[in-house]
């Protein structure tokens, strides 16, 4: 019968011990491989994030500069057909540069104004001094000259002969009494004020924002390395993208600068252009790449350790097999000197046991070791699971500061919003200005015309009574032609006439000086002295358009000291609110109109603003969650869950009030917020 040894029955043969080997290599192998492929799907995914994520922002950007480019085109196109009615009406005693001294005219965003004669001569211009000039061989000339149509023109950018500046020249056509060509009227816009709009947001380095014709040249293109006009960009991706589809996004290299961006793109219906936003693939990824190099130290310091840790068992391994080929010799000297030394048997008996003994301390070291090696896996499953909470706090961490920058975007796009508010307060004030003037000079003219009509009627009288033949007859043709044109009728109705018309320019300045108190553009970083109550009034009058349709506003408005505040913040705050409460009670889907409360009151330590609607109000189980960051039960793409998570940053964190909020479902929701009349600190606030 074969004998088995202590080392044997403990660990087994030399071919178990081989066997484990192999194992354990090969599981280190797919542990390797395992950790190396999950680092690669990881970083893939990471990196399609962030391009989708840049194609949605270059896609926003594109769409705000798409309506800026139209809003200063129909302002332009304004001036345009201003200058074409004065010249038909007035002929060259036009005077441009008063005009815009009165403010009837805004000089921003134009170069040069003026009027072209028939002959091509340039007869009157807002340049002081007057530059003229002989203007037939332009096209924007040339084009209204063989045309008759009507229509503005929109030339490529060219060099002006009189300014000397680059520009954009929109023309129409002016027409003799007869119908005949008689001129143009031209304005010239500095193409690079369409790409202002890159200087007031933030897209990055070497980010690109171009205007383009449809007729493929470049109107206007800015970015941090350089900027031009009239680039033909007829041979590039954007084109082959155009013809099939309007708005789009593409990854492409500049054939301008040779820098690969992410370009999102906008043809507009109105007008023959084309806008276009870029960011560098640079920009977009330079946050990953900060974030893989941190994945690869990770994953290489697992690797070392899994490394070591394969290492130390495969010696213990050589080791134990080592033991084997030792003990394996022993027994066979043994086994040969027992038939040679059987006489000698007991002599040999204590040297046997002292044997015995030794291999037993041979097995208490062999368990010391196996104990020790048990104590290194429990030290390393330690350090994984320390590994571990690491990661989970750098996870929580990064959650954190995605929620806090997404909502410094929100408050700097509600900043743009207010810097568009203020810009479409300008624009409107510009015709609202000669609307004003015109207005004026008409009731004038009116006056002196009734003026005409009492003295004509005065006559009338004395010629009846006095019975003067040589008038008697003209008097009378008068008065039937006074009868048959319903004179009577007209002079009674134009002093309403009048009134109903001032009204509505009274109507439209107040709301133009709401735009512009609601945007506060210049106050948006300060503390200053706030009247709560005029905040209120001008966020309702911004805000009219939305709550008209689905509810009545009652405002219970008390005599409330001024705070100290920043006032375009407050007023996002009650913007946000208010139009809150319009959307729960559109929500509610009732006949007829809801009601939305607003008050406001003091207690002398406090002011408050409470705004209480008649909506779906708000659910018991998600209360506790109302202004937690992107929480929202809009539809997706009808809210980002931030309004109120950014309304309680400025009230509790930055202005050190309070807001809070009773609601029932189905009932409605009440929201209150409150403002200390005396702060702790006073500090600029940070946006």
């Amino acid at each position: 019968m074969k004998k088995i040894s202590i080392i044997e029955a403990f660990t087994g043969d030399s071919s178990t011990l081989r066997n484990i080997s192999r194992i354990i290599v090969l599981f280190g192998v797919c542990l390797f491989i395992a950790i190396w492929l999950g680092l690669y799907f990881k970083i893939e995914y990471e990196r399609q994030n962030e391009i989708d994520h840049a194609i949605r922002d270059t896609a926003n950007f594109a769409r705000t500069f798409e309506e800026h480019t139209i809003r200063t085109m129909r302002s332009a196109d304004q001036i345009v057909l201003f200058l074409k009615y004065q010249y038909e009406r007035e002929g060259l005693a036009i005077d441009i540069p008063k005009y815009i001294n009165e403010g009837r005219l805004a000089n921003q965003p134009v170069v040069l104004m003026g009027i072209i004669e028939e002959n091509g001569d340039f007869v009157a211009s807002s340049q002081v001094p007057f530059v003229p000039s002989n203007l037939k061989d332009r096209e924007h000339f040339k084009v209204h000259k063989e045309s008759v149509t009507g229509q503005l023109y929109i030339s490529k950018p060219v060099l002006g002969r009189s300014s000397g500046k680059w520009s954009i020249q929109l023309t129409r056509r002016i027409n003799k009494p007869n119908g005949e060509f008689g001129g143009v009227a031209v304005v010239a816009v500095d193409p690079f004020y369409f790409t202002g709009f890159y200087k007031q947001i933030d897209l990055g380095k070497d980010s690109v924002v171009t205007l383009i014709g449809r007729d493929g040249i470049t109107r206007a293109r800015q970015s941090d390395s350089n900027n031009g006009v009239g680039l033909d960009v007829r041979e590039s991706v954007l084109w082959q993208k155009l013809s099939a589809n309007d708005v789009g996004y593409y990854i492409s290299t500049s054939m301008v600068d040779g820098v690969k961006r992410i370009y999102s793109y906008r043809a507009m219906r109105e007008y023959p252009f084309v806008v276009l936003v870029g960011v560098t693939e640079q920009e977009v990824f330079e946050s990953l790449n900060q974030r893989i190099r941190s994945y690869y130290l990770v994953a290489g310091m697992a690797t070392i350790m899994i490394v070591i840790f394969i290492g130390l068992l495969m010696g213990f391994i050589t080791k134990q097999k080592r033991y084997e080929e030792e003990l394996e010799k022993a027994r066979d000297n043994l086994e040969g000197q027992v038939e040679q030394r059987t006489q000698e048997l007991f002599a040999m008996n204590e040297e046997l046991t002292a044997m015995n003994e030794e291999h037993i301390a041979m097995n208490e070291e062999l368990h010391t070791t196996n104990q020790d090696l048990q104590y290194e896996v429990a030290e390393r499953k330690r350090t994984e699971e320390q590994l571990q909470q690491k990661n989970d706090e750098l996870s929580k961490a990064y959650v954190e500061l995605k929620n806090a920058q997404s909502q410094v975007l929100q408050q700097e796009k509600m900043a743009s919003i207010g810097q568009l508010a203020a810009g479409v307060a300008h624009e409107i004030n510009n015709p609202l200005g000669f609307v004003l003037s015109n207005f004026e000079t008409l009731q004038n003219y009116v006056d002196r015309l009734l003026e005409m009509m009492n003295s004509f009627r005065e006559l009338h009288r004395r010629a009846s009574e006095e019975k003067i033949p040589s008038l008697q007859e003209n008097v009378e043709q008068i008065a039937i032609l006074e009868k048959k044109k319903k004179l009577n009728y007209i002079l009674q109705d134009l002093e309403p006439i009048f009134k109903e018309t001032n009204d509505g320019l009274s109507r439209v300045g107040n709301i133009v000086k709401a735009l512009r108190l609601f945007s506060r553009v210049d106050q948006q970083h300060n503390f200053e002295e706030f009247d709560l109550n005029e905040g209120v009034k001008n966020t309702l009058t911004v805000a009219r358009n939305e709550v008209k349709y689905v509810a009545e506003v009652q405002e219970n408005l008390n005599e409330v000291p001024a705070v100290r505040a920043v006032g375009g913040q407050i007023n996002q705050v009650l913007l946000n609110l208010i139009m809150n409460a319009a959307h729960a009670i559109k929500a509610k889907g009732i006949d007829g109109l809801g009601l939305i409360t607003v008050s406001t009151y003091t207690d002398g330590q406090f002011v408050y603003c409470s705004i209480a609607d008649t909506g779906t109000g708000i659910a018991e189980e998600i209360k506790q969650d109302v202004f937690n960051p992107f929480f929202t039960t809009k539809p997706v793409g009808q809210g980002t869950g931030l309004g109120l998570s950014i309304s309680y940053d400025i009230i509790v964190n930055k202005h050190q009030g309070d807001i809070s909020f009773k609601s029932e479902a189905g009932i409605g929701t009440t929201f209150v917020i409150k403002l200390p009349l005396i702060r702790k600190t006073e500090k600029t606030a940070i946006t």
